[in-house]
C-alpha cells in the first residue's frame, strides 16, 4: 500500500515522496549494517520514497526526518547516499544530525523553555541511540551540542 505525500518546507523545494509499507529494496543491506532496522516503527528514505514496514501513521516530525534524508539523497544520489550512510559512521552521525534537528524544529512549537530543554533532551536522545551503530559511539551531550549549533546556524 503506497499514500501520497506532499509537504513545503519554508525557503525550502517541495518533496513529493510516496509512503509505502514495504521494506526499501537496499533492505538486506540495512540490516547487515544495523540489526536493530528489523525493529518495528523503524522509517526508511530512499529514492524519493518513504518506507514504513510496519505501517501505521508516520508524525509529522518524522516525516520531516526522512524528508532530509530525501532532499541529500537527491543532490547525492540515492544509492551513493546509502553506500556512505551504510559505511561511514561520520557521513552517518552528520546526516542524522540533520534530520533530527528537522524534527526538532517540527515539534517545537512554543517558546517555553523547560518543553524546549526537555524536547532538546529527547531528540538528542534519539540521535545517538545504539540504532545508528556509530562507532566510536557518541555521547548525549555531544549531540545535545550539535543539536544546539545546527539550531543557531539555520
Amino acid at each position: 500500500m503506497a499514500f501520497h505525500l506532499a509537504n513545503r518546507a519554508e525557503n525550502e523545494e517541495e518533496v513529493a515522496a510516496l509512503i509505502i509499507h514495504d521494506r526499501p529494496p537496499n533492505f538486506e543491506l540495512i540490516k547487515a549494517a544495523f540489526p536493530g532496522a528489523e525493529k518495528p516503527g523503524v522509517i526508511f528514505a530512499y529514492a524519493g520514497n518513504i518506507y514504513h514496514p510496519t505501517g501505521g501513521v508516520i508524525p509529522p516530525a518524522l516525516i520531516a526526518h526522512e524528508e532530509v534524508h530525501l532532499k541529500r539523497q537527491i543532490m547525492h544520489g540515492a544509492d551513493i547516499w546509502w553506500d556512505h550512510y551504510l559505511r561511514d559512521s561520520e557521513f552517518r552521525y552528520h546526516e542524522e544530525l540533520l534530520a533530527h534537528v528537522a524534527e526538532f524544529n517540527m515539534q517545537k512549537v512554543t517558546k517555553d523553555r523547560n518543553f524546549g530543554a526537555a524536547l532538546l533532551m529527547r531528540t538528542a536522545m534519539r540521535l545517538v541511540a545504539p540504532l545508528y551503530n556509530y562507532q566510536p559511539p557518541r555521547t548525549l551531550q555531544e549531540a545535545m551540542k550539535d543539536i544546539r549549533r545546527e539550531i543557531a546556524h539555520a
